[in-house]
């Protein structure tokens, strides 16, 4: 055998051990590096959909600052308040004040004329922006869509970026096929010192410029394994994934998969949550959508006690309405949990955090953007100082998607096309 073959079988070698290598002419790794050993935790962003909107009296926090009561909708909040900073008086300029036009604002910040405008999701350009510090620069999420045409996350062309809707394949595809409570275990062990004496073998018959070609993308991965090994069993568990024993049977669109059964909703969301918590204790992501259900929501929540669509409740407003908005609520409620259950550093996987919720209008019968139902949470390491509500007199939205960017560590001071005063919300961030 060649050397050059020798080599190829040995970059094939350790690309089936999960440490595949590009070649020795470059020395870009093409896996992330994990900062699950570093000192100081990364920072994450999660970016939250529910649809139709809300009545206001029914959603924005009464009073300011730390001394304010939540009104039904958002009550489900009460008990984790002091990580939450609830927004009013914030609008969606532009066009487009519709349901579709919501949707294309909220996460670009530009127009909202339909297949016109549309510039990049904040989602997907934060994700491009560690793409290489990430397995997967985005983790894009869609729990349990009727219509899969509405999506909120746009390319850097301003295409729109379909979501995963099956939980079990978003989870394979990160973790792969035997992903279990030995996750961490697993990838502790050592390709390299597997493959010791091929190693020196293929090492003597090289040249000098590529010994070090091939001494430099090594030290590399000795640096990958440093850092697992340094790991403790809690830093990044495969925790008991998937508990109900949720199964998809049905894998085609047309056959109605199990994971668009909405019986099954919230056994579903609970899934989908539990992939993003996974992901971004674990470094695989820096940055997660999730999408509840799509705009313009003929889901029947049951779990709400309601037996009205959400936009058919959107409409009509009362209790029904108020019953589905609280479902959602909860629903945020409890993700906020999954994430301050998580040890990092010196504080949690939520401090490091922040999330992002909001939806495609502001009153639902209205269909306007004015006065929407934006919601912050986590972050405190970034300084989002939760307990507060914030009243504005009609700030952009754009200055939200400033704040999470400048939260993220990237230094931009707009974002989008639809506000006339760059520079983040003010008082949001410390």
């Amino acid at each position: 055998m060649t050397v050059s073959a020798k080599r190829r079988a040995f970059l094939k070698g350790l690309g089936a051990a999960g440490l595949g290598a590009a070649g020795l002419g470059g020395l870009t790794l093409p896996f992330a590096r994990t900062v699950m050993a570093d000192a100081t935790p990364v920072r994450r962003a999660i970016f939250v959909f529910i649809p139709d909107g809300m009545e206001y009296q029914h959603w924005h926090a009464q009073g300011t600052g730390t001394n304010f009561t939540l009104p039904r909708m958002t009550q489900p909040l009460e008990r984790v308040r002091e990580h939450c900073v609830f927004l009013s008086g914030v609008n969606m300029f532009g066009p487009g004040s519709t349901h579709e036009g919501g949707i294309a604002k909220l996460l670009t910040g530009a127009a909202g004329r339909v297949f016109q405008d549309k510039k990049v999701s904040l989602d997907y350009y934060l994700g491009e922006w560690f793409r290489n510090q990430s397995v997967r620069p985005h983790l894009n999420l869609g729990i349990v869509p009727i219509y899969r045409d509405k999506p909120i996350t746009y390319d850097l062309n301003g295409v729109p970026v379909m979501p995963e809707m099956n939980p079990l394949a978003a989870f394979t595809s990160l973790f792969g096929e035997e992903a279990n409570n030995n996750f961490v275990e697993q990838r502790r062990l050592s390709a390299l010192d597997a493959s010791l004496q091929e190693l020196n073998a293929l090492r003597a018959q090289l040249g000098t410029a590529e010994k070090i070609k091939l001494d430099m993308h090594l030290e590399s991965l000795r640096e990958m394994e440093r850092k697992l090994a340094s790991t403790t069993a809690g830093s990044c568990p495969a925790w008991n994934f998937n508990p109900t024993g949720f199964q998809v049977t049905r894998t085609e669109i047309w056959r109605n998969p199990e994971y668009l059964d909405t019986n099954q909703l919230g056994v579903i969301s609970d899934l989908h949550m539990d992939v993003a918590v996974h992901a971004l204790a674990c470094n695989l992501t820096r940055v997660a959508t999730l999408v509840w259900n799509n705009s313009v929501n003929d889901v029947v929540i049951k779990d709400a006690g309601s037996y009205k669509t959400c936009h058919q409740a959107s409409h009509e407003g009362g209790e029904d309405f108020i019953k589905i908005k609280a479902w959602y609520t909860e629903k945020l409620a409890q993700l906020i949990e999954r994430l301050r259950s998580v040890p990092e550093g010196n504080g949690t996987l939520l401090d490091n955090t922040v999330i992002f919720l909001g939806s495609d209008l502001a009153n639902g019968s209205w269909h306007n953007h004015d006065n929407m139902p934006f919601i912050l949470a986590g972050g405190a390491a970034g300084g989002l100082v939760g307990g507060r509500s914030l009243q504005y007199n009609n700030a952009a939205h754009n200055k939200i998607l400033v704040s999470i960017a400048q939260f993220m560590g990237v230094n931009i001071n707009q974002f989008g096309t639809e506000d006339s005063t760059p520079g983040p919300l003010p008082g949001l961030l410390a």
